[in-house]
């Protein structure tokens, strides 16, 4: 074999040889692990499952019923309600001051008005003014002044009509009351004032018993109705309390129950 030749194939050889070695190398390096980074150990995963849904139920087969909100049996409207009761509500006269009366009882003869005792303190004779503006005379038949309540007598009186009694012992707290009377008297000439409230409590005072209302009660409003919903009287407005001490108090107002009115008119 001559020089050259064997030259050439130790040239070969070695470029065989090196190939095979950075073959080897690049396999080595693909096959080594590759380091994961690790979290710090200070950072805290919070995970927050997402929420499952109900599964659908079937469709009805049928629509079902729509509900209907219940209520009293038939209270009208409340401004039925209201322009029905004043025709049973009158204004009570007396020489030094006026308040407010509703009509009892209408007989062929007579009209039976009970009003608060203190609006007819000192009189015997007063007048009653009917809700279409006509005077007429009338007699203190019963008076009394520990449950604040007094019985008129006036002839029998065109246009007006007895109001419905209902009993305040069944009503629960929270239940709406309106209350009708001649605020401030002459000061506000025409209908009756009407105003809203609650029955905020139940008090007794000397063993008889009150209700207690946020509904607003104003000079000349005395011996006026406390209606339920329904337009039934539960109660007649006598006075509140608009100060306890040197602190003003608001909404503090009482009317006595309808209980105590009956056992007073039954006396008379």
């Amino acid at each position: 074999m001559g020089r050259a030749n064997s030259l050439l194939l130790v040239a070969v050889l070695f470029a065989g040889l090196l190939t095979l070695a950075l073959a080897g190398l690049a396999v080595a390096r693909w096959r080594a692990p590759v380091d994961v980074p690790a979290l710090d150990t200070r950072v805290v995963l919070t995970v927050t499952p997402i929420p499952t849904v109900p599964p659908l139920t079937p469709a009805p087969t049928a629509p079902a019923p729509t509900p209907v909100a219940s209520g009293p049996a038939d209270p009208g409207d409340r401004a039925t309600m209201v322009n029905r009761a004043l025709h049973g509500v009158l204004q009570v006269r007396v020489p030094d001051g006026l308040g407010t009366g509703f009509v009892w009882a209408r007989e062929s003869d007579r009209t039976l008005v009970v009003t608060a005792a203190h609006v007819v303190a000192g009189w015997e004779r007063v007048e009653v003014i009917a809700p279409d503006g006509t005077a007429h005379p009338a007699t203190v038949r019963q008076r009394d002044e520990r449950h604040d309540v007094a019985l008129l007598e006036a002839p029998a009186l065109v246009g007006v009509q007895p109001l419905p009694r209902g009993q305040s012992r069944q009503l629960p707290l929270g239940s709406a009351l309106t209350a009708l009377g001649y605020a401030l008297g002459d000061q506000l000439l025409g209908e009756p004032t009407v105003t809203r409230g609650v029955l905020s409590g139940r008090r007794t005072f000397d063993g008889i018993e009150f209700l207690q209302t946020d509904a607003a009660l104003n000079p000349g409003v005395s011996g006026g109705p406390l209606l339920d919903e329904q337009g039934r009287v539960v109660g007649m407005a006598i006075g509140g309390i608009p100060w306890a001490g040197e602190i003003p108090a608001q909404g503090v107002n009482f009317a006595v129950a309808i209980e105590e009115i009956e056992q007073v008119v039954a006396m008379a």
